[in-house]
């Protein structure tokens, strides 16, 4: 917009004046009234009182000049001012002040205004006068046909005011009070008859900054209403008082509530003038000049420039009153008034001078509708009306005007695009809101920097609209602009060399010729826009640069990089056109160096910017960038320059030698575009220790095929794992050697030697390096194959490789990472004519393997066992077979490892031997020395030699799984330095042979209980020194003992293990079956019985009694060799016997008598332990399966501590079954009934006791 007057593009505000505040300057420095609108009826405003000062009053002007709206951004959101505030323009005064004339002066009456042959008056005429700048006064630059000057915006924007704001310090000093109060009055009173006087509308405020509060002088009000009477002023929004001692914040709303009260003033000031304009505008006839034209030409302004006169008047009020879409609907008529059929520009010589002038305004008017669109959010209109204007104005040129084909239309296309991208700068769209790094408020949720606006409601959904008409950030269009400002330059350049001499060293006839092929509108002349050499003109490399430097930053910012990269590729070109080599160099060399063509595959583009680098290095003399951009252009891949001879080794030769050394060049493969490729392959994907592994190396050359040869120094390898490195150094073959063409692709046989041979030892990783002709030819594939022998074990990959090539003026170092997924390894062999490549079957090339070497030596085990059984002590032999093809040494080491992560311990036979213990001991010290193994020492064997080793070892308690890991780790005598070893596992089971069940229950005790009435010894808990004189009872224990095991066992005793007795008593337990050995089969299920009586330690003690014991076998393998071993000891648990003994019980004892046959006696005994009195009823239910003969119904009565046995007689009527006689006893006393115990030879079920009875014989 720069390059228009600032009238015609500012947006305008309402302009305040304010007066006598503060002795600071004016903010901006304007031209003189008489150069705006010149006449001798100006108006002064001064007065004769001082200005405010002091700092309040500073500070008072500083939040007046807050309000100012000026370099708000274009739009209507009320978040960008000041509370709820239009935007204004504020002038800060003094004291004086110049208001323009309101109307032209008379003109001299001369010749010049008088017709020709016309006869002289001799009164005086009475003159209709108007504006200066009317283009009916004679005197204004727009008579007798101008339509618009910026004069008239200027005139309102800054010199007439809608509102005069007056500052005056009000005083309140008793002797003086009236003397001040009087000069007030007059000075407002003069200020007020010198605005009437100039005819203007501007309103008249005062503010008055006091000197106290009314508290302090109560005579305040009353002088301030003898003021307002006596100056006429309205209290509400004429007159203001500010108090003293006020904060910066009061001041602040002080200032917020003025502005809020003009308000409505300022906006009806300018709708006055609207009015004022249209009722001009609705005459419909044009006002009489004040003198008619007479000279030049007699044409004055026609209708349709009077509607664009007008239109652009109402359009321009309306915007000072922030009525937008009032003014885009006046910039629209004007428009049309201007580009119509019988438009201005229709009826206007594109010669005179006012065509120019026409077209500025059209410019200007089109520039404010735009904005206006703008303000009210209509983005892509404002697209549509920016394409249609420059689509009129074109058309409009090529009809009326100079044509489009020159600079000056460039130049304003340059300067149109400009103009549309500094107005959505200027407007602070929401939806171009940069949202990173800073987030806006007014930022559409969920759209982060957009790139164009979407269309607005008014277009219906689903129209398709093309991508130009869409609103795009500012970037586009400075991108825009800065195109055409290119080919500006280009039509410049293409100027005659005629047309560039200045007009005084130029014929008329060639000016002349000038003038009607060039359009000038905006633009310097052809001898400043392109002048010849050794002459100053027009800068056009700086505004191109500036133009694509503003828009690289709104791409940038919005994220679009490739554009970032085109537009500094733009940069660059037009640097080295201005001949700027040094600055285009550091613009190309970032671009080059981070561009993301080269990762894309746009190598043309890629080719564009390393060749322009690669014109500034040369020029500028920079060797590191003219061996990194000659490096990569020597890649095929580039498109070539015709004529360009590419020889990477002799690239600096003309340049001056460097005092500092030579130069070095470093970078790696993904940076640039590399003319040579490495790559390493493996021919295997796995190897072995010690074994020569075959590789290979292949540099392919993709260089330009009429390039120089490339020689390099060296090709060093990089690895991870148990390799270090692969190094080959250039070794120049003999030339008369070879008969086969140079650039031939070869499979060079080498052998590597190793430069680290104790490499396992030393911890260094071992490193190959070799030596071959390195030179390389474009085309050309060289490819060297080698073996690798291997000293570890374990995963090498490939990481990458580095050549090297150096010279006398230049070190250059290439890095490549090689990385080769999705690629299909390949292995390069020889052909008939050339070499080719083979397919290999496998996932990448450059990884591989490596395994142990493969152990020949065998591990045997000679006795082990399919299942092992708890507890049991194993001897298991360990043979090793030496089946290398030499003599080895060798330790063993083994290891017993369960599920939950425990092992066994063991034990080697050949270290129990007691006479040998410690001697062993020292020769195994001795002899692993010598190895160098861990373990336990083997020593040397033969080949095809066999040892023998055993481990002892006790089985686990529990049955459990084990792994039995043996490792073997030998080396043959040749070669100590390579480990080998061979592991062995086998699992080892280990059961439970046997598992038992147990019945426990209750027998009669044959002996008498101890009498209650008898005086006896207090017990003790200390069953070992003290006997027990308590209550005794009797027990039977079962044992069903089954045997799990996979072979017979002999079971040779059994016994059960006290651990622990509870409730005071005394336990002995009596086997019940013979100590002899017993065989038992698999899955038999054998029963032993055990006796168990227990006594209470007194009879005092009421606790129950509790036992913990466990069930201990005795047994041995039938297997087993008679003499060895003690046989094995098998603990099986069992659960806590609770014997109950202070609560009564009946015991059921049945027996056959002796007597008569299949006659039953059966016994009932009842026990009362407790120290109470009982008395049981006892009833014998009757059955048909048997008879009885004993009490059907009685009473029994126990005394404490004592027992009774009642007698029964059974006869069963059944053979063979189980019978169930029902005897009752209930205590009478509690009236609980007591449940009967089964005893030997008898079962207990939910009927209650059972009886067997046997088949007759």
């Amino acid at each position: 917009m720069d390059a228009y007057p600032p009238e015609y593009v500012t947006h305008n505000l309402p302009l305040v004046i304010i007066s006598g505040l503060g002795s600071d300057p004016e903010l901006e420095t304007l031209p003189p009234i008489h150069d705006v609108l010149p006449g001798r009826g100006t108006t002064d405003i001064s007065s004769e009182l001082p200005p405010v000062t002091g700092e309040r009053a500073n500070q008072l002007l500083q939040e007046f000049l807050s309000t100012d709206g000026r370099d708000a951004p274009w739009n209507a959101r009320q978040s960008n001012r000041k509370g709820s505030l239009i935007g204004y323009r504020l002038r800060a005064i003094g004291r004086d002040f110049t208001l323009p004339p309101r109307k032209a002066d008379s003109p001299q009456m001369s010749a010049e205004l008088s017709p020709p042959s016309s006869p002289t008056i001799a009164s005086l005429p009475t003159w209709i006068l108007h504006s200066p700048i009317s283009p009916l006064s004679p005197g204004s630059p727009l008579f007798p046909d101008g339509v618009m000057t910026s004069s008239w915006v200027a005139k309102h924007q800054y010199y007439i005011p809608s509102v005069f704001i007056s500052f005056f310090d009000f005083t309140s000093d008793a002797n003086r009070n009236s003397l001040h109060d009087n000069q007030l009055k007059t000075e407002i009173n003069n200020i007020k008859g010198q605005l009437q006087k100039s005819d203007y509308r501007t309103r008249y405020v005062v503010v008055l900054l006091s000197d106290k509060t009314i508290l302090e002088a109560p005579d305040i009000e009353e002088r301030l209403a003898i003021i307002r009477r006596a100056t006429g002023l309205d209290p509400k929004n004429s007159l203001f008082f500010l108090p003293p001692n006020t904060s910066r914040v009061e001041l602040s709303s002080f200032v917020h509530s003025v502005m809020s009260t003009l308000q409505p003033v300022c906006v009806e000031y300018y709708r006055d003038l609207t009015k004022h304009a249209r009722r001009k505008k609705g005459r419909g006839q044009i006002p009489p000049p004040t003198a008619p034209p007479t000279r030049g030409t007699s044409q004055t302004l026609s209708h349709q420039g009077w509607a664009v006169r007008y239109d652009f008047k109402l359009g321009v009020l309306a915007e000072f009153r922030q009525e937008m879409d009032a003014a885009q609907r006046h910039y629209s008529f004007a428009l049309e008034n201007l580009f119509g059929p019988d438009g201005v520009f229709e009826t206007t010589a594109s010669w005179s001078p006012r065509w120019d002038e026409i077209r500025l305004l059209a410019d200007s008017v089109a520039l404010r509708y735009i904005r206006c669109l703008l303000w009210n959010n209509m983005p892509t209109s404002a697209a549509q009306t920016w394409l249609n204007y420059r689509a009129k104005m074109r058309d409009l040129v090529d009809r009326r005007g100079k044509g489009s084909a020159n600079y000056g239309w460039e130049a304003w296309e340059s300067r149109w695009a400009k103009i549309m991208a500094q107005l959505i700068q200027r407007a602070e769209l929401p939806i171009f809101t940069i949202i990173e790094p800073i987030q806006s408020a007014d930022a559409l949720l969920g759209r982060a920097n957009a790139l164009f606006s979407p269309a607005e409601k008014t277009f219906p959904v689903g129209e398709r609209l093309p991508p130009w008409h869409l609103l795009h950030h500012a970037g586009y269009w400075l991108k825009l602009s800065a195109a055409h400002a290119t080919k500006r330059r280009i039509l410049a350049d293409e100027i005659p060399e005629e047309d560039r001499n200045p007009p005084g060293r130029s014929p008329a006839t060639q000016v002349a010729h000038r003038y009607t092929t060039y359009d000038r509108y905006l633009v310097p002349d052809p001898h400043v826009e392109s002048p010849l050499p050794g002459e100053e003109g027009y800068d056009h490399c700086s505004e191109i640069i500036d133009t694509l430097n503003q828009a690289a930053s709104e791409y940038h910012a919005r994220g679009q990089q490739r554009l970032v990269d085109q537009l500094n590729l733009d940069i660059g070109k037009a640097l080295i056109h201005a001949r700027r080599y040094g600055e285009g160099l550091g613009v190309l060399r970032p671009l080059w160096e981070g561009m993301s063509w080269r990762r894309e595959g746009w190598w043309a583009l890629v080719s564009e910017v390393t060749w322009a680098l690669h014109e500034c290095a040369l020029h500028v003399q920079d060797a590191e960038t003219l061996v990194a951009t000659e490096w990569e252009l020597l890649c095929k891949v580039l498109p070539p320059k015709i004529g360009y001879s590419h020889d990477l080794m002799t690239c600096l030769e003309s340049f001056p030698v460097d005092a500092g050394g030579k130069v070095t060049v470093n970078f790696r493969d993904e940076e640039v575009s590399s003319c040579l490729s490495v790559s390493f392959t493996f021919s295997e994907g796995e190897g072995n220790v010690g074994e020569p592994l075959p590789s290979q190396i292949a540099i392919v050359s993709r260089a330009q095929s009429d390039s120089a040869p490339i020689r390099l120094s060296n090709v060093l390898v990089r690895f991870k794992g148990c390799l270090n490195e692969i190094q080959i150094f250039h070794q120049p073959d003999d030339p008369k050697i070879p008969d086969w063409p140079r650039n031939m692709s070869t499979i060079t046989e080498m052998t590597l030697e190793e430069t680290t041979s104790t490499a396992s030892r030393s911890g260094q990783k071992p490193r190959w390096i070799g030596s071959s002709d390195l030179t390389i030819y474009p085309g050309q594939t060289k490819v060297f194959t080698f073996p690798i022998t291997f000293r570890e074990a374990g995963d090498v990959d490939a990481l990458g490789s580095t050549f090297e090539i150096e010279t006398d003026r230049f070190n250059l170092v290439c890095s490549f990472t090689i990385d080769d997924v999705g690629t299909l390894p390949i292995w390069w062999i020889g052909g008939q004519r050339s070499i080719k490549t083979k397919r290999l079957n496998r996932d990448t090339s450059a990884a591989i393997k490596i395994l142990p070497k493969p152990p020949k030596m065998e591990i045997r085990l000679p006795n082990v066992l399919q299942q092992y059984y708890t507890d049991e002590s194993i001897a298991l032999d360990i043979e090793i077979f030496n089946k290398e093809e030499e003599d080895t040494e060798a330790v063993l080491e083994v290891r017993l490892l369960g599920r939950s992560k425990d092992t066994l311990d063991f034990s080697w036979a050949s270290l129990e031997r007691s006479s040998q213990i410690d001697s062993a001991a020292t020769s195994e010290e001795d002899e692993g020395s010598q190895i160098g193994l861990p373990g336990h020492v083997v020593g040397q064997l033969a080949r095809n030699a066999k040892r023998t080793e055993t481990i002892k070892f006790k089985a686990p308690p529990e049955p459990s799984d084990y792994a039995l890991e043996i490792k073997v780790l030998y080396h043959v005598l040749s070669d100590r330095d390579i480990p080998i070893s061979k592991t062995l596992i086998s699992d080892l089971i280990f059961v439970g042979p046997f598992e038992a069940s147990f019945e426990f229950t209750p027998r009669i005790h044959p002996d008498p209980w101890p009498s209650f009435f008898e005086v006896q010894d207090d017990g003790s808990n200390d069953t070992t020194s003290t006997p027990a004189y308590g209550i005794a009872q009797k027990w039977h224990l079962k044992a069903k003992v089954a045997s799990f095991a996979a072979e017979t066992l002999i079971i040779q005793d059994m016994g059960l293990i006290i651990h622990s007795i509870h409730g005071g008593a005394v336990c002995e337990i009596s086997k019940e079956f013979p100590s002899t050995d017993t065989d038992i089969v698999p899955q038999e299920l054998q029963e032993r019985s055990f006796g168990l009586d227990t006594r209470k330690l007194s009879l005092e003690e009421r606790r129950s009694t509790a036992v913990d014991m466990s069930l201990s076998i005795l047994w041995r393998r039938r297997s087993a060799p008679e003499g060895e071993g003690q046989g094995v000891t098998s603990t099986l648990a069992m659960p806590r016997l609770h014997m109950p003994s202070s609560e009564p019980r009946v015991l059921a004892t049945g027996y056959p008598s002796k007597t008569v046959p299949s006659l039953i006696h059966l016994d009932y005994t009842l026990e009362n332990p407790t120290m109470h009195f009982l008395t049981f009823e006892v009833s014998m239910d009757a059955s048909e399966e048997f008879g009885f003969s004993g009490p059907k119904l009685r009473a029994l009565h126990l005394l404490p501590m004592s027992r009774q046995t009642v007698h029964y007689n059974v006869l069963p009527l059944v053979r063979g079954a189980w019978i169930a006689p029902q005897l009752r006893v209930v205590d009478r006393y509690f009236n609980k009934t007591l449940k009967v115990q089964a005893t030997d030879g008898m079962r207990l079920d939910k009927k209650g006791v059972l009886l067997w009875v046997d088949v007759e014989e």
